[in-house]
């Protein structure tokens, strides 16, 4: 008898799982549940449509519903939010954000990709139109079409890490006036201090302002204003300051959850439900070198956890 498997999720990680899966059994009922527009786009190279290099947003998406259902049998269902996990029932309750209605679907195993959301800090201003965050297509499309509407020639990238430095460079190939502001003495803190100093010189000499060791104050109207009280014209602001992974699913199940706030997994990433596994920026994973439990969030991490955890697929699939 062919087994049903639900995924909650449809990017990096939930679109792997599903394409692994269909891979190990061609009699697998396999169902993606995606609450936005788009599965299966491009994380990687969102920053890289504010410059140009992606001409169009719609090159982000690699992969459509019809697609996967045509080329894979696999049904991947958009405008979907998955709101809750019924483990008792083995059911999870789902709301068709298009027709505002509620309905369950049932699962023999179910896969958790819901991802990680950006941080937006409780500060004054912090909610105004002109401020942005980029986790998906929609975003950057919202910040580009919002640049182009208001004429904007100064902005604020907060954050220097992977998104923030992207997002910096490829503002500035797009010949805006970017500063970038990072609490830290450094920009990518995975690097050491010294070999951060490259970064920052090709950064500073390609015509980014780079103001370190100041955090975010306050967002006013045409400007930023730091700790330190520096006052910068930004006349929107990209907030890349760091992602927080989206858990509430799996507590409100009780599902347990890790030391670092992510989903506690094993080897096979599989959770405290037996049937239910997670992969993705949603779980902490064991850092060999540290010799403790992390968060990696970047998309390829995401795909490996995703092949990896669809393993024991094979050996439960009678």
């Amino acid at each position: 008898m062919s087994k049903k498997v639900l995924i909650v999720g449809g990017v990096a990680g939930g679109a792997s799982a599903a394409a692994r899966i269909r891979r190990l059994d061609e009699d697998a009922e396999i169902i993606m549940f995606e609450k936005g527009p788009h599965v299966s786009f491009s994380n990687c190279s969102l920053p890289y449509h504010l410059s140009g290099i992606v001409e169009s947003s719609e090159e982000l998406v690699l992969m459509s519903p019809e697609i996967f259902k045509n080329r894979y049998n696999i049904e991947a269902r958009v405008y979907q939010e998955v709101i809750q996990i019924n483990r008792d029932k083995k059911t999870i309750t789902v709301k068709d954000l298009i027709a505002n209605k509620t309905y369950e679907e049932s699962y023999d195993k179910l896969v958790l990709s819901p991802g990680a959301s950006p941080i937006r800090p409780n500060l004054k201003g912090i909610n105004h139109p002109n401020v942005f965050t980029v986790r998906n297509v929609v975003d950057i499309e919202n910040i580009q079409a919002y640049m182009k509407q208001n004429r904007v020639k100064d902005i604020a990238v907060i954050g220097g890490g992977f998104i923030g430095v992207e997002v910096a460079e490829n503002l500035k190939l797009a010949d805006y006036h970017v500063t970038l502001v990072e609490f830290a003495n450094q920009v990518m803190a995975p690097f050491d201090y010294d070999m951060a100093q490259i970064l920052h010189k090709e950064m500073v000499d390609h015509g980014v302002d780079l103001v370190l060791d100041d955090g975010l104050a306050e967002i006013a109207d045409g400007y930023v204003i730091t700790n330190s009280g520096r006052q910068i014209d930004a006349q929107a602001v990209v907030l890349a300051i760091g992602v927080r992974p989206e858990t509430n699913l799996a507590e409100e199940a009780g599902i347990e959850i890790g030391e670092t706030g992510a989903i506690k997994v094993d080897h096979n990433y599989l959770t405290s439900d037996k049937d239910i596994y997670a992969v993705g920026d949603a779980i902490e994973v064991y850092h060999r070198l540290l010799q403790k439990q992390t968060r990696l969030a970047l998309a390829g991490p995401a795909q490996k956890t995703s092949e990896s955890s669809c393993r024991p697929y094979v050996w439960n699939s009678e």
